[in-house]
């Protein structure tokens, strides 16, 4: 059926689940009814029109995240949307560049378990606690910022510089570059949408190689003289100690930090205030008691609505029978994190904002299994210290009266507001 984005989110609760796209703008910024339906009429769905089958509960999607050797995340390039075309000119700007090479998140054990061995060390719970005094005070710097205008567009003034600031710092980069890494954020975000045009794909293929031959000179520089960061650390790695990892390993593992490290913490801090505005009750709940705990149980809740990682790939590597359906061995498998932390069968009243839940930790926001995410409890941490600090300086948070109704973006893999524009009120 034609879809035109007025119709689709009517048409996506009636129409049969074969005539929909899936990857519809409108059903990439709203996706909760077409989760309802695939959870309930179709667990396991094949669209039509792509091939790749749709896994949406809550118990599928963790089985598949703990397969491995059954879900395979080693079957496409990190650049689909790229590597997938024939274009003149975007094979000349990515012939600049360095090839894309597999490593943490789109590799298989064991080798995905050795790449990754390379970074846990800067996540690990000492170099988490001492982050936490550079967290809080750049979430009082960006707060001075905008606090006496009694008003501000979250996600560009709080939301992202606050994760953002903090990655740079640990990839051991200097502040005056921040705009460029958010450029090349953007860039990574937009190949994995499948949203862009031609044109739009080589404006993202020019932002990628030239964060390649950023960091390449980074590389070389850390190699010569290692420093106290993560970027020393993937660079001077070696796999037994005899082989050193590629600039192209250092490069992939660079990039997925970066977009890891920054673009959904940013997602879920920014839809975190909107679903206070949203949930008053939530927010009385909060306010009444602003503990560490409550505010832990509130970044759960937050993550567990948001789901910033909303859908992953991944490759079947044998014939599977799953819910009466045949998925042949080689099929793309999308999995669906986001429709799995609403499953009714898991999460009661899936669709309420409700900062009590007993079952909280049981949310799959930062996925499960070998590919939890490397950044989870960094996100955590500046979640509950960015909160905090909002919680202490502002208040009675609202939508501003002259901007329009919040919107999400279109993305096939990542889902956050395009910005939220809010005013409040200074805690004197």
């Amino acid at each position: 059926m034609s879809q035109n984005a007025p119709d689709v989110l009517t048409a996506v609760e009636t129409c049969p689940l074969h005539e929909l796209n899936p990857m519809h703008p409108e059903l990439l910024k709203q996706p909760w009814g077409l989760n309802r339906r695939l959870r309930n009429d179709a667990p396991i769905f094949q669209d039509p029109g792509s091939g790749i089958f749709f896994v949406s509960r809550y118990e599928d999607v963790v089985k598949m995240a703990m397969d491995p050797a059954t879900f395979s995340s080693k079957m496409l390039a990190p650049t689909r949307a790229m590597s997938a075309s024939e274009d003149p000119e975007l094979k000349a700007i990515l012939a600049k560049g360095y090839p894309q090479v597999a490593t943490m998140l789109t590799q298989d054990p064991p080798l995905q378990r050795r790449y990754r061995k390379f970074v846990d060390g800067a996540f690990s719970p000492a170099s988490l606690r001492a982050l936490e005094p550079f967290i809080e005070s750049t979430a009082n710097a960006l707060i001075d910022d905008f606090i006496v205008a009694g008003r501000c567009e979250f996600l560009s003034a709080f939301g992202v510089p606050l994760p953002l600031r903090v990655i740079v710092s640990q990839l051991g980069a200097p502040m005056e570059d921040l705009a460029l890494f958010r450029k090349w954020t953007e860039a990574f975000i937009g190949n994995l949408s499948q949203q862009l045009d031609a044109e739009g794909i080589r404006a993202a293929a020019r932002d990628m190689v030239e964060f390649q031959h950023y960091f390449a000179d980074r590389i070389a520089e850390r190699r010569a003289e290692p420093q106290d960061d993560i970027l020393s650390k993937i660079v001077n790695a070696s796999f037994d100690g005899e082989q050193p990892l590629s600039i192209e390993e250092c490069l992939s593992m660079i990039s997925q930090i970066l977009v890891a490290g920054n673009e959904t913490t940013s997602a879920s801090i920014t839809e975190g205030i909107m679903l206070l505005i949203e949930n008053p009750d939530q927010y009385a709940l909060l306010k009444a008691d602003p503990s560490p705990d409550m505010i832990s149980n509130f970044v759960e809740e937050v993550l567990r609505i948001s789901s910033p990682s909303s859908n992953m790939f991944r490759r079947v590597v044998k014939d599977v029978e799953w819910h009466g359906v045949t998925i042949p061995k080689d099929s793309i498998l999308f999995a669906r994190f986001a429709s799995a932390n609403q499953d009714e069968r898991r999460f009661p009243d899936p669709e309420r904002f409700d900062i009590t839940r007993p079952n909280l930790k049981e949310q799959i926001a930062f996925g499960k299994g070998v590919h939890h995410c490397l950044g989870a409890a960094l996100s955590r941490r500046e979640m509950n210290i960015g909160f905090k600090v909002v919680f202490d300086r502002l208040e009675n948070f609202r939508l501003s009266s002259d901007a329009d109704r919040p919107e999400f973006a279109a993305n096939a893999l990542l889902h956050g507001l395009s910005g939220l524009e809010i005013e409040f009120d200074a805690i004197s």
